[in-house]
C-alpha cells in the first residue's frame, strides 16, 4: 500500500505525463509480496520511465507549500503621455446678488474760472524822478477784462494761486537800464535789475507763484532814474494766469 501511494504522488507531480514502471529485480520481488510480509527496513525502489503520452489526471491533492519571500521592487518605468483633455463642465448656477454699497460723498460744483493776462509795452517809458507804476500800451489777451492798460494794474477776481512772468528790455542808447519790482498792492514781490552798462542791448526776465486773494493788485514799480525800453518789437512784456482756486 505504502508504494503504490508514492507511485501515485509521482503520477500527481507529472501531470498529463504518461509514465511507465519499471521495476528492477528487487522491485518484482517485492511485488509478489504483500505489505505486511515486508521487512521493517526494506524500502522499495521504482524507476519511472516517462513516455510523453497522456494518463488521467491522479485525484491526488497535493497541498501548497508556504508563500516565498516578495521579490525586489522593479525600476520605474517611463512617464506615459498625457491623456486628452476631459469635456467641460456644466455652467454652474448663478450666485446671489450682493449687497448695495454705501452712497458716496457729494462732489464739488465750483469750477474754475478763466483768468489770464499778457500785455506789453511798445515804447520806452522813463527816465523818471519818483518811483512809478508801468503802463502798458498793447494787449496779447485779457481774458476776464481784470487788467488795465492805462494804469498798468492787474486786480485779482478769484482767490487762488496765479503763474506770473516778467521781461523787461535794455537798450544803451536810452539811458540807465531798468530796475523794476513785481508788487502785490504795496509789497515787493521780486526785482528785475539790468544795470549792466557794457551791453547795448539786453533782455531780463523773473517768474513766481503766488497766492493772490480776490481784490488784490499786480503791478510793476520803475525805479526812479531808470528807463524802461521797448520798441515796435514789444521785449518788455507782463504776463499770468490763474492755476487754481482755493
Amino acid at each position: 500500500m505504502q508504494f503504490t501511494k508514492l507511485v501515485l504522488m509521482i503520477l500527481a507531480v507529472c501531470g498529463s505525463i504518461n509514465c511507465q514502471q519499471v521495476y528492477t529485480e528487487s522491485e518484482a520481488q517485492h511485488k509478489e509480496k504483500s505489505d505486511d510480509e515486508l521487512p521493517e527496513q526494506e524500502t522499495p525502489t521504482c524507476s519511472i520511465m516517462c513516455t510523453g503520452e497522456s494518463l488521467p489526471t491522479s485525484s491526488l491533492t497535493i497541498p501548497l507549500g508556504p508563500n516565498g519571500q516578495n521579490g525586489e521592487r522593479g525600476e520605474k518605468g517611463i512617464k506615459g503621455d498625457f491623456g486628452a483633455d476631459g469635456r467641460p463642465g456644466f455652467p454652474g448656477e448663478r450666485g446671489s446678488s450682493g449687497s448695495k454699497g454705501e452712497k458716496g460723498e457729494t462732489g464739488s460744483t465750483s469750477s474754475i474760472q478763466k483768468v489770464i493776462f499778457s500785455v506789453a509795452r511798445t515804447s520806452n517809458f522813463g527816465p523818471a524822478s519818483n518811483d512809478v507804476a508801468v503802463p502798458f500800451q498793447h494787449t496779447f489777451t485779457n481774458i476776464g477784462g481784470h487788467f488795465n492798460l492805462g494804469t498798468g494794474r492787474f486786480t485779482c477776481p478769484v482767490s487762488g494761486y496765479y503763474h506770473i512772468n516778467i521781461n523787461v528790455h535794455k537798450r544803451r542808447d536810452t539811458g540807465p537800464g531798468p530796475f523794476v519790482v513785481l508788487k502785490k498792492n504795496t509789497a515787493d514781490v521780486v526785482h528785475i535789475d539790468e544795470c549792466c552798462e557794457s551791453d547795448p542791448y539786453d533782455t531780463a526776465s523773473n517768474t513766481v507763484i503766488i497766492h493772490l486773494n480776490r481784490g488784490d493788485e499786480l503791478w510793476l514799480k520803475l525805479v526812479a532814474g531808470r528807463t524802461f525800453s521797448a520798441t515796435s518789437g514789444k521785449q518788455s512784456t507782463f504776463n499770468g494766469f490763474l492755476l487754481y482756486e482755493d
